[in-house]
């Protein structure tokens, strides 16, 4: 093999090693920004549903990436969304969003975490975390649907506030179950509407800053050439 055959080559592994570090990036998970809390039905024990858990559900092999922040309000932590949403009575299709006069809230528990790791959950505003959980700890019920305007006979459950975010203390993959939680009292008997939602098991990854890309061409390009430069002296 000559030497511009040999050069050629190398620059062809490089491409291949480039094409592969950018498959593997994208096959990572897309983030969906909004976990929304539905329901079966609107009538009377209805249970509560995710309405969109397919596309978060752990047993699918999906995580929830999770990014370091080295500064700002989250400093010191990997974090991320999803917002948690509790649908408005009026949203389509139907048979997804919750039935009027109800209220809901939500309860997360860490189901397993790295050795040492615990999880945050933060509300809106806040500077530390809210409710840090470790392994089988559970929050208080969390509002999904907006205090000020849901609650009362014939309102709209929605509820859709930013400013919450999840934070993991090490890197790894943490388990969180979230379950749904009907706390009004506007059904059969002051009681609830709906009956709660089964766990939906999200898993979030909390990784390291991955090297760029760019970076990572340079590093193979230039041991392909130091290999290419290397066999050239030997055959002088």
């Amino acid at each position: 093999m000559n030497t511009n055959l040999r050069i050629k080559t190398g620059w062809l592994c490089l491409a291949a090693a480039g094409a592969i570090a950018c498959a593997t990036v994208q096959a990572q998970p897309i983030s969906f920004d909004h976990l929304n809390a539905g329901a079966a039905g609107t009538s009377q024990n209805d249970p509560l549903v995710w309405a969109n858990g397919a596309a978060f559900v752990a047993e699918s092999g999906y995580y929830y990436p999770m990014t370091y922040a080295s500064s700002g309000r989250f400093a010191g932590h990997f974090n991320s969304s999803p917002t948690l949403v509790a649908l408005s009575a009026g949203t389509l299709p139907a048979g997804l969003p919750p039935a009027y006069g109800s209220f809901i809230q939500v309860q997360l528990t860490l189901l397993s975490a790295p050795t040492g790791g615990s999880l945050g959950f933060w509300l809106t505003g806040d500077m530390v975390p809210t409710y840090p959980l470790n392994v089988g700890q559970s929050t208080p019920l969390i509002d999904l649907s907006n205090p000020l305007t849901a609650g009362d006979p014939g309102e709209d459950p929605a509820g859709h506030i930013h400013g919450r975010r999840f934070t993991a203390t090490l890197p790894g993959d943490y388990l969180v179950g979230l379950q749904l939680f009907d706390t009004s009292q506007n059904g059969v008997g002051g009681g609830p509407i709906h009956t709660p939602s089964e766990m939906l098991h999200v898993n979030f990854r909390a990784v390291p800053e991955p090297v760029p890309l760019a970076f990572l061409g340079i590093a193979l390009g230039g041991t392909v050439l130091l290999q290419i430069h290397r066999k050239r002296a030997r055959r002088l």
